[in-house]
Parts: structure tokens; C-alpha cells; sequence
């Protein structure tokens, strides 16, 4: 699969390869990482090429961002589309890095509805990888002292909030993981279904991380013998996991999946695409975790992907 992320991917090894296209938008956020940084240097390198745009999580589901200095509401489709609608630029920028799933799902599903009545003509994703995790070892059931301090339970990205009926027997359920197996374990408790299908990053951002992800997931993958399910994916790669995505549900006898975006951010934007394709055969199950302040340490690859021409093509 790997084969054909180049059709859609630019790694890059350090930031200062990276140049965004002039006159385009780059919408980014800060969190605690030393990662989600990257921004202030982009800024620095291209104060007047670029309208850069730092958004905030004020409260639950409300952003504010630094252009207008406005409210929006991330499960209003006006309100998200209001904002989109600010810019003229060509190319939007989503560095993901920094922001949460929930507003990278709201501004992806409204970016590509409002895509015929924008200016814009390309969407490009952007992560910063970390240069490393900030643990040792992994809780195998608990949620505390793994990554995430806890869990605020299942409830659906702002705008994937339809349910599809369906027999468990006969729908998979995709896990993309973590490190983290108590996020593993909360999804099983609460998801029903007998095929299970467990996704680890492979290769991982390191070459040690796959080893952590079977270490920190090792028991609730000794359930039903669920290891020999397991599927493998870049963990950097977006287009990767689509197309693993196309795979199972084209694989499913019921024509319906259930994906779990619980392992890394370029997976998670993958599951929120094809979500985003398939609106009637995906279900997003996703369990909202408060995160652990800092989780990792210096600033690795810089992953660019254009989502757009992977919709498209895909």
C-alpha cells in the first residue's frame, strides 16, 4: 500500500525544507507538544506570503481564531462554513499537529462540502512527527498513566454523528492503535462486534514503536486470539490507512465498517476522510481522551499530504 503514498505525500526531514504554496491559508493551533510549534518558524520565514490563522478551543466544540477573532461552533455547519468562507486563497493548509480530532473532523467534512463554492483548489494536511514519546511502558487495561489522563467517552466527531444499524456478526470493526491499550480495551467494552481487526503503525516514527504498540495493546489482543487479525500501516501515512480503509470495507459483508481512530493523528485524518467518502457506510467510533500535558519531546519528520487528490483519485 505504502507504494502509492508518494502520489499524494512529501516527507520532509527537517522544517526548513517544507515551503507552504504563496498565497495560501495555513490554519494551525498550539497544545502543550514542542511540535505543534512548527508554526512560529513558518511565520517567521513567511510573514506576508502566507495568512497563517491560530485556532482556539475555548470551550467544548467552540473555537475562536485569531483572523476575525469570532466564535464557531465546530457541529454548526453555518458557523464552520462562515469561517471558511473568509478566505480567498487557492490552497488550505491544515496543520494538524496541534489540534484536536474533533476540529480537524469539523473543518475537513465543511471544507470539502463548501469544495464548489470556494475559491480553493487544493487541501493539504500537515503533522509534525514527534521526535519522541515521553513513556517507557504501557498500561495494558487502565487509562490512567498511559498517554492520556482520561477518557470523556464514546461521542461522535462534530458532523460524522450518524449511526448505522447493522448486525454485529456481519460488520468489522477497525482499530487503528496507540500505544495505549486501555483506549483498546474502553472500545471492545462499549463497540459490539465479533471481527475485530486491529491496524498497527508499521513502520513506525521510530523503529522501536511497533514493539511498544504490541507491548502497551498485548492483552486486550490475547481477546479471541484478535492478534491474528492484526494489519499493518505507515504510522506517518494518511493515504496508507485510506486505502487499507478501501480494502476492509470492500472486504465486509455487510458493505459497512465501524473505525476507531485511537492510534496516531495521520490515522485518525485518515479515518475522518473516509468517513467523510463514505457517509453511509461509515461509522466513526471514537472515545475522546483527555490528554496527558506533555507527551513528547523535540520535533521530527514533517509530513505533508494532499487530501484533496486522495478523495478525488480515491
Amino acid at each position: 500500500m505504502i507504494k502509492d503514498n508518494y502520489l499524494y505525500s512529501t516527507i520532509y526531514d527537517n522544517l526548513a525544507d517544507f515551503t507552504p504554496e504563496r498565497g495560501s491559508v495555513y490554519l494551525y493551533g498550539h497544545s502543550a507538544e514542542e511540535r505543534s510549534y512548527i508554526s512560529e518558524e513558518l511565520i517567521a520565514r513567511f510573514p506576508s506570503e502566507i495568512t497563517f490563522i491560530e485556532l482556539k478551543e475555548i470551550s467544548h466544540d467552540i473555537i475562536k481564531d485569531s483572523y476575525s477573532n469570532n466564535e464557531y461552533h465546530l457541529r454548526d455547519r453555518v458557523s464552520i462554513s462562515k469561517f471558511l468562507s473568509l478566505f480567498n486563497a487557492t490552497t488550505l493548509y491544515l496543520d494538524s499537529t496541534g489540534l484536536n480530532n474533533r476540529i480537524c473532523a469539523a473543518l475537513l467534512n465543511n471544507a470539502f462540502s463548501l469544495f464548489s463554492t470556494l475559491n480553493i483548489s487544493d487541501i493539504k494536511v500537515i503533522y509534525a512527527e514527534p521526535e519522541t514519546y515521553k513513556v517507557v511502558q504501557f498500561s495494558t487495561e487502565g487509562i490512567f498513566h498511559d498517554l492520556s489522563e482520561s477518557i470523556d467517552g464514546i461521542e461522535p466527531l462534530p458532523g460524522f454523528a450518524s449511526i448505522i444499524p447493522y448486525n454485529e456478526n456481519d460488520t468489522c470493526l477497525v482499530a487503528l492503535l496507540g500505544f495505549e491499550g486501555g483506549r483498546f480495551v474502553y472500545i471492545l467494552e462499549h463497540v459490539e462486534s465479533s471481527n475485530v481487526f486491529p491496524v498497527i503503525g508499521v513502520p513506525g516514527f521510530r523503529p522501536e514503536y511497533p514493539f511498544l504498540a504490541y507491548w502497551g495493546n498485548r492483552r486486550p489482543l490475547e481477546n479471541g486470539d484478535i492478534w491474528s487479525n492484526i494489519r499493518y500501516a505507515s504510522a506517518n501515512s494518511i493515504s496508507d490507512v485510506y486505502i487499507l480503509l478501501t480494502k476492509f470495507l470492500k472486504d465486509s459483508p455487510s458493505g459497512r465498517i465501524k473505525v476507531s481512530p485511537i492510534g496516531t493523528k495521520p490515522h485518525a485524518i485518515a479515518a475522518i476522510l473516509f468517513a467523510i467518502k463514505n457517509p453511509l457506510k461509515v461509522e466513526l467510533i471514537y472515545d475522546n481522551p483527555k490528554r496527558v500535558k506533555k507527551r513528547t519531546e523535540g520535533v521530527g519528520k514533517i509530513v505533508e499530504c494532499s487530501v484533496y487528490k486522495l478523495l478525488i483519485d480515491k
